[in-house]
Protein backbone atom coordinates (compact mmCIF):
# COMPACT_ATOMS: atom_id res chain seq x y z
CA UNK A 1 0.00 0.00 0.00
CA UNK A 2 1.36 3.26 -1.27
CA UNK A 3 0.79 6.49 1.76
CA UNK A 4 -0.11 9.23 0.36
CA UNK A 5 2.27 12.16 1.27
CA UNK A 6 1.08 14.28 4.20
CA UNK A 7 -0.47 17.55 3.63
CA UNK A 8 -0.60 20.57 5.30
CA UNK A 9 -2.27 23.83 6.17
CA UNK A 10 -0.21 26.67 7.18
CA UNK A 11 -1.36 29.81 9.30
CA UNK A 12 -0.88 33.35 8.44
CA UNK A 13 2.45 33.84 10.47
CA UNK A 14 4.17 30.96 8.27
CA UNK A 15 4.38 31.92 4.79
CA UNK A 16 7.82 31.42 4.27
CA UNK A 17 7.51 27.87 5.72
CA UNK A 18 4.94 27.19 3.27
CA UNK A 19 6.67 28.18 0.64
CA UNK A 20 9.91 26.39 1.15
CA UNK A 21 7.36 22.98 1.92
CA UNK A 22 5.88 23.49 -1.77
CA UNK A 23 9.92 23.48 -3.15
CA UNK A 24 10.05 20.07 -1.77
CA UNK A 25 7.12 19.21 -3.28
CA UNK A 26 4.10 19.02 -0.68
CA UNK A 27 0.71 20.47 -1.10
CA UNK A 28 0.71 23.26 1.77
CA UNK A 29 -2.23 25.79 1.79
CA UNK A 30 -1.67 28.96 3.04
CA UNK A 31 -3.49 32.17 2.57
CA UNK A 32 -2.24 35.52 5.01
CA UNK A 33 -5.68 36.19 5.95
CA UNK A 34 -7.93 33.11 7.75
CA UNK A 35 -9.74 32.88 11.13
CA UNK A 36 -8.44 29.72 13.69
CA UNK A 37 -12.50 28.60 12.69
CA UNK A 38 -11.64 28.48 9.27
CA UNK A 39 -8.25 26.76 9.01
CA UNK A 40 -9.55 24.06 11.14
CA UNK A 41 -12.36 23.48 8.79
CA UNK A 42 -10.12 23.35 6.12
CA UNK A 43 -7.63 21.09 7.70
CA UNK A 44 -10.56 18.92 8.66
CA UNK A 45 -12.28 18.58 5.28
CA UNK A 46 -8.88 18.03 3.72
CA UNK A 47 -7.01 15.70 5.65
CA UNK A 48 -4.26 18.51 6.23
CA UNK A 49 -1.93 18.87 9.04
CA UNK A 50 -2.25 22.62 10.70
CA UNK A 51 1.15 24.38 11.17
CA UNK A 52 0.98 27.20 13.26
CA UNK A 53 2.77 29.08 15.84
CA UNK A 54 -0.20 30.21 17.34
CA UNK A 55 -0.38 27.87 20.98
CA UNK A 56 -4.10 28.34 21.93
CA UNK A 57 -5.31 27.19 18.33
CA UNK A 58 -3.33 23.59 18.87
CA UNK A 59 -4.82 23.69 22.29
CA UNK A 60 -8.27 23.28 20.60
CA UNK A 61 -9.77 19.87 20.54
CA UNK A 62 -10.74 20.42 16.76
CA UNK A 63 -7.45 20.94 16.04
CA UNK A 64 -5.84 17.86 17.30
CA UNK A 65 -4.34 17.17 14.13
CA UNK A 66 -1.77 19.93 14.47
CA UNK A 67 2.29 20.80 14.64
CA UNK A 68 2.92 23.60 17.08
CA UNK A 69 5.82 25.47 15.24
CA UNK A 70 8.48 26.25 18.17
CA UNK A 71 10.87 28.87 16.22
CA UNK A 72 10.35 31.70 14.36
CA UNK A 73 12.92 31.13 12.38
CA UNK A 74 12.00 29.45 8.69
CA UNK A 75 15.23 27.16 8.72
CA UNK A 76 14.70 25.65 12.34
CA UNK A 77 10.72 25.41 11.66
CA UNK A 78 11.29 23.66 7.87
CA UNK A 79 13.40 21.47 9.96
CA UNK A 80 11.19 20.22 12.43
CA UNK A 81 8.74 19.97 9.90
CA UNK A 82 10.76 17.23 7.75
CA UNK A 83 11.32 15.71 10.88
CA UNK A 84 8.21 15.11 12.51
CA UNK A 85 6.58 13.90 9.49
CA UNK A 86 9.62 12.20 8.40
CA UNK A 87 9.33 14.17 4.88
CA UNK A 88 11.40 13.20 1.93
CA UNK A 89 12.67 15.93 0.72
CA UNK A 90 14.27 15.06 -2.07
CA UNK A 91 12.27 13.05 -4.07
CA UNK A 92 9.37 15.90 -4.91
CA UNK A 93 11.36 18.81 -4.95
CA UNK A 94 11.03 20.89 -7.40
CA UNK A 95 7.87 19.24 -8.57
CA UNK A 96 4.77 21.85 -7.29
CA UNK A 97 4.38 26.06 -8.13
CA UNK A 98 5.35 27.88 -5.30
CA UNK A 99 3.13 30.44 -5.73
CA UNK A 100 -0.23 28.83 -6.16
CA UNK A 101 0.97 25.47 -4.81
CA UNK A 102 -0.32 22.95 -8.01
CA UNK A 103 1.63 20.50 -9.38
CA UNK A 104 3.59 21.27 -12.00
CA UNK A 105 4.08 19.66 -15.63
CA UNK A 106 6.81 19.68 -18.69
CA UNK A 107 5.94 21.83 -21.19
CA UNK A 108 7.62 22.29 -24.59
CA UNK A 109 10.15 24.46 -25.36
CA UNK A 110 8.35 25.77 -28.21
CA UNK A 111 5.20 26.62 -26.20
CA UNK A 112 7.04 29.21 -24.28
CA UNK A 113 9.52 31.33 -26.51
CA UNK A 114 7.74 34.38 -26.30
CA UNK A 115 6.89 34.36 -22.70
CA UNK A 116 10.60 33.53 -20.81
CA UNK A 117 13.29 35.50 -21.41
CA UNK A 118 15.52 34.96 -25.18
CA UNK A 119 18.30 33.96 -22.76
CA UNK A 120 16.64 31.60 -20.77
CA UNK A 121 14.97 30.09 -23.88
CA UNK A 122 18.60 29.60 -25.68
CA UNK A 123 20.49 27.93 -22.56
CA UNK A 124 17.56 25.41 -21.59
CA UNK A 125 15.81 22.80 -23.02
CA UNK A 126 13.37 21.40 -19.85
CA UNK A 127 10.63 24.01 -18.85
CA UNK A 128 7.47 23.46 -16.42
CA UNK A 129 4.38 25.34 -16.34
CA UNK A 130 1.63 25.39 -13.24
CA UNK A 131 -1.54 24.11 -14.94
CA UNK A 132 -3.40 27.13 -12.37
CA UNK A 133 -1.53 30.31 -12.49
CA UNK A 134 0.78 29.66 -15.90
CA UNK A 135 3.94 30.28 -13.90
CA UNK A 136 7.15 29.13 -16.20
CA UNK A 137 9.44 26.96 -14.34
CA UNK A 138 13.11 26.24 -15.72
CA UNK A 139 16.45 24.95 -13.99
CA UNK A 140 18.46 28.01 -13.41
CA UNK A 141 20.81 29.26 -11.35
CA UNK A 142 18.09 29.50 -8.39
CA UNK A 143 17.74 25.59 -8.44
CA UNK A 144 21.23 25.36 -7.36
CA UNK A 145 21.20 28.10 -4.66
CA UNK A 146 17.59 26.55 -2.89
CA UNK A 147 20.07 23.08 -3.16
CA UNK A 148 22.42 24.51 -1.40
CA UNK A 149 20.39 26.46 1.39
CA UNK A 150 18.53 22.86 2.11
CA UNK A 151 21.82 21.24 2.26
CA UNK A 152 23.23 23.96 4.73
CA UNK A 153 19.62 23.73 6.94
CA UNK A 154 19.71 20.09 6.74
CA UNK A 155 23.01 19.10 7.20
CA UNK A 156 22.89 16.40 9.81
CA UNK A 157 19.35 15.18 9.42
CA UNK A 158 19.89 11.47 8.10
CA UNK A 159 18.33 10.66 4.46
Amino acid sequence: MILEPVKFIADAMLGRLARWLRILGYDVVYESVISDDDLIARALKESRVILTMDRNLVERKSAKNSLFIESSDYKEQLRQVIIRYNIDYKSRIFTRCILCNEQIDTIKKERIKNIVPQYVYMNHDKFYNCRRCSRIYWSGTHRIKIISKLNEILKDVNR
